[in-house]
């Protein structure tokens, strides 16, 4: 009698899949803006329409990639007027652009102990493509439920030319540099959530 070990199989079972958990996910994002050639006010606004999904490699870990796609619409800085120029053709255009889409390419892995993570991707915002560099911290925690759920924590700062978003006026100066802070939790792909 022959036996064989498919290691593909056994392979297999080291991959798990997961959908992101958009009740308990946001995408934020600070600038600085410089009015009246005077005051310096930090402007925070977060996007709540995020999903996606994480395959993660859980023998190699540097092998799993995600993808995470935020609605553009669904942005909100507290400020109503803010928030109709920012939807606008001078920022994100939501009408002719309503998702930007993140997609890793590689990560390397930093400190496994404290889930510490670099993550390599492409960022599109209004059909332009970028590479960005995420610095990614990941928790593992657990539902009352019972099911498990991978939280991340990722940071970047962006160059908002980079992807052709220009505007700014004599009196209202809008630094180029974006802080973008990501706070993702993941639940198995087979949950309903």
């Amino acid at each position: 009698m022959t036996t064989t070990n498919d290691s593909s199989q056994i392979a297999a079972t080291n991959i798990t899949t997961w959908k992101i958990d958009p009740e308990a996910s946001r995408v934020e994002f600070t600038s600085r803006m410089r009015l009246m050639f005077v005051s310096k006010v930090t402007v925070k606004g977060c996007f709540t329409d995020v999903t996606g999904m994480l395959t993660v490699d859980e023998s190699e870990p540097t092998n799993s990639n995600t993808t995470i796609t935020i609605g553009t619409a669904s942005l909100d800085t507290k400020m109503a007027a803010r928030d109709k120029h920012l939807y606008s053709a001078d920022f994100f255009d939501v009408e002719h652009y309503p998702s930007m889409t993140f997609t890793s390419q590689s990560i390397e892995e930093l400190d496994q102990t404290a889930g510490h993570y670099h993550i390599t991707g492409n960022l599109t915002i209004r059909e332009q493509t970028h590479e960005v560099s995420l610095d990614a911290t990941r928790d593992i925690s657990s539902k009352t439920s019972g099911d498990s759920r991978l939280a991340f924590h990722l940071t970047a700062v962006l160059d908002r030319r980079d992807w052709g978003i220009t505007w700014k006026r004599p009196i209202q100066q809008i630094e180029d540099q974006v802080n973008l802070e990501l706070n993702i939790q993941f639940v198995p792909a087979s949950s309903v959530v």
